[in-house]
Order: structure tokens, then C-alpha cells, then sequence
């Protein structure tokens, strides 16, 4: 089966936060290294162009993740000191909350708030809007992102190591048989490969189970 090739440097799996932070994050760092060798403020060659690309398997960024939080706002302000001023989709910030003992018909406040429940400076956000806005950023920053793109199964050299992502084929029926719009999945290649399909995700099964990762260790929790 003929299927397209598309070479990249680093490829990311799943456009959630983590992901859409580490793409940022580095295409920030590319950028910087090669402006200060550039000035001579920095010793080494320039990187030059390093093509970064997520993949994601819903049609939006964001469109698969649509549970509210309440975000401590540490990471946001590391990554991006400006978030508020950047236009960061911030529902309201938290300004109370308390802890209730609940019986059949009261709701007994206590005196005390457990400290892992305090979430005094913190906000409320929609993860829905806020990893939509961190693709607009990605992609500003020269990070390419495609969605309807889900990894399928991991792509292997003869030592075993990660080459890449082949992602799904479209235009299959219930029984997995080619439709008249049958589509071949893509073949993406990548220097590095950085899984963040979330807890439960089906590449990172594939890889610990082909390469023994969890023999001797603890079941993940």
C-alpha cells in the first residue's frame, strides 16, 4: 500500500496540555538559540529550521477535551510569564471555598480547610478553550499542528527504536474493510517522538508491550 511519508524533527502525539506546552516550549528555545548565535552572544552553530508537528486525533485542538478545572497557574506563568495579557481563556479566578460535612439534610461547614483543597489564586478554566488557545500559540511559534491525525501504531528501525507514527486510515467500514473513500493513514517520521496521548493511551501500550518496558516495575498508577 503507497502511503505518504512526511519528515519531521520532533513529533508530538496528542494535542493536550503537556503536549501543546512542550511543542511551545520548544519552539521557543529553537528560536532563541539561533538568535543569540546569531548576535554572538552564544557559542555553537545555529539549529536552523527544526520542524516540530503535533498530532491530534479530534477535528480541533481541544474538541476531545471538555472537562472544566481549577488550574494552579505555577506551569502557565513558567511557560508564559504574559498568559493574562496574552488573552488566556480564564473562566474567573477562584476567590472562595471551603469544606462541607454532608449529612441526609445539612451541610456542616468546617471551621478548617484542608490545605490540598485551597485553591485561593488559582482559576477556573475551560481545558476545552484553553488547549484551543494554546494550539493558536503553538502555531504562531511555527509549530505545525494536524488535526484528524490519531497514531495508529508506532514505526520501528531493525534496533527497535522509534522512528515515527503511522496514523489511522480513513474510510473503513464497521468490519475494517475499505469504503469507495477509502484513505491510507501517513507515515510520519520524526527524530524524536513524544508521547502525550493521555493515561490510557493505545501507543503507549504498543511500545511498553514490544519493548518490555514494564518487567520488574510496579504497575503505573
Amino acid at each position: 500500500m503507497e502511503r505518504e511519508s512526511i519528515e519531521m524533527d520532533v513529533l508530538f502525539v496528542g494535542a493536550g496540555p503537556a503536549n501543546l506546552s512542550g511543542a511551545f516550549h520548544l519552539a521557543r528555545l529553537v528560536k532563541g538559540h539561533n538568535e543569540a548565535v546569531a548576535k554572538g552572544e552564544r557559542q555553537g552553530k545555529p539549529l536552523g529550521d527544526i520542524e516540530i508537528a503535533v498530532i491530534e486525533k479530534g477535528a480541533t485542538v481541544g474538541s476531545h477535551i471538555l472537562s472544566g478545572a481549577v488550574m494552579d497557574p505555577k506551569a502557565l506563568k513558567e511557560l508564559m510569564p504574559d498568559f493574562v495579557e496574552r488573552g488566556a481563556p480564564l473562566e474567573s479566578p477562584v476567590k472562595e471555598d471551603y469544606f462541607l460535612y454532608l449529612t441526609k439534610t445539612r451541610a456542616i461547614k468546617s471551621p478548617l480547610t484542608p490545605p490540598p483543597l485551597k485553591n485561593h489564586g488559582y482559576y477556573i478554566v475551560s481545558l476545552n478553550k484553553l488547549t484551543a488557545w494554546l494550539g493558536e500559540k503553538c502555531e504562531a511559534a511555527g509549530v505545525i499542528i494536524f488535526p484528524e491525525f490519531p497514531g495508529a501504531e508506532m514505526l520501528y528501525d531493525e534496533a527497535d527504536r522509534v522512528v515515527g507514527v503511522r496514523t489511522g486510515d480513513k474510510g473503513l467500514d464497521r468490519e475494517g474493510r475499505p469504503r469507495p473513500n477509502f484513505e491510507p493513514g501517513a507515515d510520519i517520521k520524526a527524530k524524536v517522538t513524544v508521547l502525550g496521548e493521555g493515561p490510557r493511551g493505545s501507543l503507549v501500550k504498543q511500545l511498553t508491550q514490544r519493548l518490555n518496558l514494564s518487567d520488574g516495575r510496579e504497575p503505573q498508577v
